[in-house]
């Protein structure tokens, strides 16, 4: 859920709410320009220029340099090491100090193009004058005062921009670029958004892929999304670019506050004379080609790697993804199927036990989507203690020690056993001193199993209270949150506060009464939301459907051998073209050859790469244009199908659950009891209620209820729409309900 203000969560609960606003932001950025520039003359920049970087966006890595007025002792510039293959290369700068002019030329390899609107990011010393020339010698003169440049002229027809410096607003410096934009980020507010409408789906289990999609009317009263308009906005319109949404609500003090919403791509549009519709969708509906490269690992991959092997070959960096770090405890030997990059994906985040989503800027990612078991060490207990018990909610027996104000003599407390220790929960082995402080502070730390949203801890003491606590939070090793308390602690203390997500945490107490224990006898993390949906938020009561009980579910996992049999795998003749040939493989397969056959002197293939699915051959001595019989031969692996079966309900249907990277028994069981958790509850909710743009697909949330006062649900589709100021929206929601399967334990360190 998107962190809002204090002030935004009241608001929006109000019976009468403030007015909401829209703008979006639309790149029109001529993709194919923009992938397939180029920059000439590269022999005029400097060692750690870099000429294929100035065409993404992003923020350079600035080196110090003599020049006038521009090395600040800052601590923000850089020293350039002292040798060249460790310089970070980034933007361009010029080698020599700007004189009377300065030529950058951009060439398109994809041709003739017509481009609305330039961006171009200088460095801090900027052209204040200069000329840009298209390749059919059409020029536009500017005067800048500013390091970022845009322009929304319209270069016609043009292969190439040469961009003609003549002045700089410093002298004695160097000309930079940090990247250049060939298009034009646009905004549209309120008062050109006539309707919205926003619909995201997903499955929770990964049964389904998940789906985003935004639909925006904008008024065309000026006709500037007339077609027939040469310098149109809607005439610049291409499929995949890229478009922000945002959303508004106006407090009471009167600001605004911004919600990102989404981060998609344009994929229609249309206009007439009163309107322009701009649909646009998410990342994963461009991921569509096949990831045909599974192979079989012997030693196994982590289904992070895998994930990351997928993700690197569908061409995205590691700034478009986020993988749980659980991801990397999991590890599996099966190929993934010739199937497209987003269900491979898929696959590989239902192996998991993960959700496979993206954010709000469009980010994919594959997070855990379960309940996660939990370790509790501390850092010393007295020999009495009985410190797994804390995970129990239940009366604590308390035995009689020397500390100040503890033991009182009325028949409660009872002495020390020599041979059984019972219910006692956890008790320090460190004693404050007469300060209240202790040589050492007693803490406890709860390793989880993968990360985990929590909202507030409940800690019941017993005997003297402490003073102060400090909670810290951990997310892979990296500290997130410091919690300090000092006031409000009580026998039960909830603590009411939203952790970010963790991984560890860690409880200390640095001070308590005078010669005193802690003594803890429940500690339990807190759920995993605050938000819920009351019947003052919907405009209808909950429309619930109990669906179709599942008996069973039946989780295959899948068995590789090998074959000891050869096998011709395909046989074919072709005309070369002088590129490798791919052959698909409908089956596993390993241990390849490959030979021509009749081959003519000089005449050789051979297997340059390969995997479960396919085979890749390169040829030598063979002309283009020549025909060749290829033939290749090769083991098919043996696949043997195993089931697990996890009872869900005593009757019902069987649900058959298949996924190709299983092999192992835990692995197996662990996912049929994932998915036994997901399909007990089998009550789904329609909700018509005001919209709530914070919420996500995913999110779990408290939902009034009349029978169950905590009736938790997780969100599988959200809709938003937007008209006039005001926000509407539906939801389906599914009951959320774990099995209790944890294997919680504490042990001293």
């Amino acid at each position: 859920m998107y962190q809002t203000s204090q002030e935004y969560k009241e608001s929006m609960k109000r019976p009468v709410r403030n007015q909401s606003y829209m703008k979006i932001q639309l790149g029109l950025i001529n993709q194919e320009a923009q992938q397939t520039a180029g920059l000439s003359d590269t022999n005029k920049y400097n060692d750690f220029s870099d000429a294929e970087s100035i065409f993404n966006q992003h923020t350079v890595r600035r080196y110090a340099t003599y020049e006038s007025n521009f090395w600040k002792a800052n601590g923000i510039s850089f020293f350039l090491p002292e040798k060249k293959s460790d310089y970070r290369k980034d933007g361009i700068t010029s080698t020599n100090l700007f004189e009377e002019s300065f030529h950058v030329k951009f060439v398109f390899g994809c041709g003739k193009s017509d481009i609305k609107g330039l961006t171009i990011k200088f460095g801090r010393n900027y052209p204040t004058k200069f000329t840009l020339v298209t390749d059919n010698a059409t020029s536009f003169e500017y005067e800048n005062t500013e390091e970022l440049f845009k322009s929304d002229d319209v270069f016609e027809n043009t292969e190439s921009i040469e961009l003609v410096i003549t002045e700089m607003n410093v002298p004695n410096t160097r000309v930079r670029i940090d990247y250049i934009i060939f298009g034009l980020g646009l905004e549209y507010d309120d008062e050109w958004i006539s309707e919205a409408s926003s619909n995201t789906t997903l499955s929770a289990i990964n049964e389904d892929l998940p789906e985003s999609e935004f639909t925006v009317t904008l008024c065309n009263d000026n006709q500037l999304f007339n077609v027939d308009n040469p310098s149109s906005d809607i005439n610049f319109l291409e499929s995949g670019q890229k478009v922000n949404v945002m959303m508004g609500y106006m407090l009471d003090d009167g600001n605004i506050e911004w919600i990102k919403m989404h981060s998609l791509y344009v994929s229609e549009w249309s206009a007439d004379d009163s309107s322009a519709t701009i649909t646009a969708v998410d990342i994963l509906k461009y991921l569509d080609e096949k990831y045909y490269k599974g192979i079989y690992y012997e030693d196994g991959i982590s289904l992070y790697d895998l994930a990351v092997l997928v993700l690197t070959d569908a061409g995205l960096n590691e700034d478009e993804y986020y993988i749980d770090s659980y991801m990397k405890k999991v590890y599996v030997h099966n190929p993934l199927p010739n199937v497209t990059h987003k269900e491979a994906l898929q696959i590989i985040a239902n192996a998991g036990r993960c959700i496979m989503d993206y954010d709000r800027n469009g980010k994919i990612r594959i997070r855990v989507a379960f309940k996660p078991t939990y370790d509790t060490t501390s850092n010393g207990e007295t020999y009495f203690s009985n410190a797994p018990t804390i995970d129990n909610l239940t009366e604590k027996n308390q035995y009689a020690t020397c500390e100040q104000n503890f033991w009182k003599a009325d028949g409660k407390k009872l002495f020390v056993p020599t041979d059984h220790h019972q219910d006692t929960g956890y008790i320090s082995a460190s004693i404050s001193d007469e300060n209240g402080k202790f040589d050492a502070n007693p803490m406890l730390t709860r390793t989880l199993e993968a990360k985990y949203k929590a909202y507030g801890i409940m800690i019941n003491f017993s005997g003297n209270l402490p003073r102060k606590i400090v909670i810290r939070t951990y997310a892979d090793d990296v500290l997130n949150n410091t919690l300090t308390i000092t006031s409000g602690i009580e026998q039960a203390t909830e603590i009411n506060y939203d952790f970010p997500e963790y991984d560890r945490l860690e409880i200390e107490f640095p001070e308590t009464e005078p010669n005193s224990r802690i003594h803890i006898d429940y500690l339990s993390l807190g759920a995993e939301t605050s938000y819920s949906l009351e019947y003052d938020d919907l405009y209808s009561t909950p429309v619930g459907t109990q669906l179709e009980k599942i008996k069973n579910v039946k989780v295959s996992r899948s068995l590789y051998s090998k074959s000891a049999t050869k096998e011709d795998l395909t046989s074919e003749t072709i005309t070369y073209s002088g590129e490798n040939q791919i052959y698909y493989l409908n089956d596993p397969c390993y241990g390849y050859s490959v030979a021509i056959s009749n081959a003519k002197s000089g005449q050789s293939a051979k297997i340059v790469s390969s995997g479960a699915y396919y085979v890749e051959v390169a040829f030598s001595g063979v002309k283009t244009g020549g025909n060749i019989e290829v033939a290749i031969t090769g083991y098919k692996y043996n696949v043997a199908t195993s089931y697990y079966s996890q009872p869900v309900h005593n009757r019902g249907t069987e649900k058959e659950w298949q996924n190709p990277l299983i092999s192992a028994d835990d692995h197996c069981q662990e996912v049929a009891k994932w998915l036994a958790d997901y399909f007990a509850s089998g009550i789904e909710y329609e909700l018509d209620y005001r919209g709530e743009p914070a919420i996500d697909c995913g999110d779990v949330i408290g939902q009034e209820n009349k029978y169950d006062p905590d009736l938790k649900t997780i969100v599988e589709q959200s809709q938003i729409t937007f008209k006039s100021g005001l926000l509407g929206g539906g939801l389906r929601t599914r009951r959320k309900e774990y099995v209790a399967r944890t294997k919680n334990r504490l042990v001293s360190r």
